[in-house]
């Protein structure tokens, strides 16, 4: 069973913007460095409903993680029931409120263990690694842009500019069941683990992600960073970050 990090001592940045186009920011964030764990939602619906939806995913989450650690259960299945738990609380809430009617939230979800990484993700919400001078994406967007481009039917240079790029195949809170998606990954202590929303990456290119973080040994000046250099690219959606390196 993997064994949760305790006072992991990383060097932590976390920002969130809603952009120079929403009035509402509807992205949701938690950080809890004493057992290193992060996680970024991303909610959508009418009217705060977005908001809701991403609160709850992360409020239950984090909960639940927290607890279940303190009595030493698994990892990998505390970031799969939180998962599924979410999921059915945002859809029950949905059902019972028009207000809240239709209303979801993408999930990245990372927690440290001794030597490896989980991470549990719904959505385009995305997990990268940083380090030896290289970007690399740890998680597959659930969108049908995503599942083109895999399938060869569009390039990457179409999937960033195709109409249909946020439509998601999968986020919490839409159906009964939900395919998410739980990777365990072997951890170098010397890479950095940047999480966000599509605000970043909708008008970042990765290897200007990749650059910005480069450009500084500070983590949250390196969240800055990235967040103010999307919104100067156009800011079209909310902008959560949240980058985890080593100590040196």
């Amino acid at each position: 069973m993997p064994i949760p990090l305790k006072n992991t001592g990383f060097r932590i940045g976390y920002l969130t913007d809603p952009g120079r186009q929403r009035n509402l920011n509807e992205d949701s964030f938690y950080v809890n460095e004493d057992i290193g764990l992060f996680i970024v939602a991303d909610g959508m619906g009418g009217h705060n409903a977005g908001e809701v939806a991403s609160s709850i995913a992360v409020t239950g989450v984090s909960n639940l993680i927290e607890g279940g650690i303190a009595s030493a259960k698994d990892p990998v299945e505390l970031v799969r029931q939180g998962m599924s738990n979410a999921n059915r609380t945002i859809l029950k809430n949905s059902m019972n409120n028009t207000a809240w009617s239709e209303m979801g939230t993408t999930l990245l979800v990372a927690l440290f263990t001794d030597h490896n990484l989980v991470i549990g993700h719904v959505g385009d919400s995305r997990a990268y690694s940083i380090g030896k001078g290289q970007i690399r994406q740890l998680t597959q967007d659930h969108t049908f842009v995503a599942e083109w481009l895999k399938e060869g039917r569009i390039t990457a240079e179409q999937a960033r500019r195709h109409h249909q790029r946020h439509g998601l195949t999968e986020a919490l809170g839409v159906t009964k069941d939900v395919e998410s998606e739980i990777a365990i990954l072997p951890w170098e202590r010397s890479e950095c683990l940047l999480l966000c929303s599509d605000g970043l990456t909708e008008m970042i290119e990765d290897d200007e992600i990749l650059a910005i973080i480069n450009s500084t040994g500070n983590p949250q000046q390196a969240c800055a960073n990235l967040v103010s250099t999307a919104n100067q690219k156009g800011g079209r959606d909310n902008i959560t970050v949240i980058l985890v390196c080593p100590n040196e």
